[in-house]
């Protein structure tokens, strides 16, 4: 018999201890392999999200929440800009492209973001049926939406789904749906910006006239009062409209910047900060500053993981001492029957990579299924991160099976060395007893 057969009777012969052993080693490493795995993921999704976005501009207040809202749309804008620091932005020298988001509605919990094509070029998105919006409330559908070419939505105002504020006095209708991009773009409905701001600046015109005629009610004010308060709101109407009539409100949310040079890229930020009441932001770096600050969860994790593969590397230690202590009798025989120390001590070292490798494998298995079940449970990674991706094989498994090997391999060295050394006529003369 050789040494892996005699492995697997012995695995066999204590089955209790062996499987406790493997259970141990496949919590550490299982636990091990879906942080890393989640944490790659979610690095290269903000990575993969914002490539191509040097800047991002927006109002005054946290430039974590603008990148948050604006990039990645996994957050509320704190408020809008004016439409003419757009066109200021785009006469500096030091930009090479501008693009303009505007936000405020959804379908269905996807956001509805007014801007320009460029913004699907950014993401070198393709069609998979229709074309480019061109006129307004015209949309093109991110591939995980569900809509289809033709189809016509009201949207719904602000970013809950559950809202009941909905605009159905403009419905959108889907010129295009987009193939799938494996980012943030999937999950968006784009139009031009300016659907955005008549829409707003209809919605905002008729609560002004509902608020007014609930006034004009409860305080029953005479026929020469009413007559000044509709010019009044005919002056203010006049100058909310365009020349073709339309109602805008001439804002927008955020502006996504391209810069000529990396000097630019360091620079231009503290400029726009210092010297206007713009507030602008480096995605990459925002993010980075945030993924840091998670990054003692995810050492507290990996301590505990790494805690339990040394766990285990003790559990096999004793359980093939003890195992060797049960065995001497019949070690013993083995020697007489011809078998050789080393072979001896290589069964005791085949027993211990047997029990720490499958309960590796079986650990990187459950690893990669949890990062998918967590990636795939969390709403706010839908467009960041592709689930998919977490269920191929990655060259840090073979690393963490490598270390458990040694891991076992180091218990197995004590107890091989005592198998080798097996004295056969004391045991003999011992019997089993």
């Amino acid at each position: 018999m050789n040494a892996l057969t005699l492995a697997i009777a012995s695995i066999r012969s204590r089955a209790m201890h062996a499987t406790l052993c493997m259970a141990a080693v496949a919590a550490g490493i299982a636990l091990l392999c879906a942080v890393f795995l989640f944490s790659e993921s979610v690095s290269s999704g903000f990575a993969r999200n914002a490539k191509g976005i040097d800047i991002i501009v927006g109002t005054k207040g946290s430039p974590l929440q603008l990148v948050l809202s604006s990039v990645y749309h996994a957050d509320v804008p704190a408020g809008n800009i004016d439409e003419h620091d757009l066109e200021h932005l785009k006469h500096m020298p030091q930009i090479r492209s501008a693009i303009p988001l505007a936000l405020g509605d959804n379908y269905k919990g996807f956001r509805m973001v007014g801007t320009t094509p460029d913004y699907l070029d950014l993401y070198k998105a393709t069609f998979a049926k229709g074309k480019v919006f061109a006129a307004p409330f015209e949309t093109v559908a991110g591939a995980d939406t569900g809509l289809s070419v033709g189809d016509k939505i009201a949207v719904t105002h602000g970013f809950s789904a559950d809202g009941d504020d909905v605009h159905d006095d403009h419905l959108y209708t889907i010129t295009g749906v987009l193939n799938p991009t494996g980012t943030v773009l999937d999950k968006l409905l784009t139009s031009r910006v300016e659907s955005v701001q008549q829409l707003h600046a209809g919605h905002e015109h008729h609560h002004d006239h509902d608020e007014e005629d609930e006034d004009y009610e409860e305080d029953e004010v005479d026929h020469e009062h009413e007559a000044d308060r509709h010019e009044e709101s005919h002056e203010h109407d006049e100058h909310h409209h365009d020349e073709n009539g339309s109602a805008f409100t001439h804002q927008i949310t955020a502006v996504i910047l391209k810069v000529r040079s990396p000097v630019d890229l360091m620079n231009l930020p503290r400029k726009i900060n210092e010297s206007s009441e713009l507030m602008a932001a480096v995605p990459s770096y925002e993010m980075a500053r945030f993924t840091k600050s998670l990054g003692i969860g995810r050492q507290l994790i990996v301590v505990l993981a790494t805690g339990f593969v040394v766990l285990s590397a003790l559990m096999l230690w004793a359980t093939l001492s003890s195992g060797l202590a049960l065995r001497r009798y019949d070690l013993a025989v083995l020697r007489v029957l011809g078998a050789s120390p080393r072979r001896l001590a290589a069964t005791v070292i085949a027993e211990a990579l047997l029990i720490s490798g499958c309960g590796a494998l079986i650990g990187v298995v459950l690893g990669h299924g949890i990062a998918y079940m967590a990636v795939s449970s969390i709403e706010g990674l839908r467009g960041l991160v592709l689930p998919s991706v977490l269920l191929m094989p990655r060259m840090m498994d073979i690393g963490f099976i490598l270390l458990v090997l040694i891991a076992g391999l180091g218990a197995a060295m004590v107890p091989s060395f005592n198998a080798a050394r097996t004295d056969i006529a004391k045991l003999l003369a011992r019997g089993r007893t």
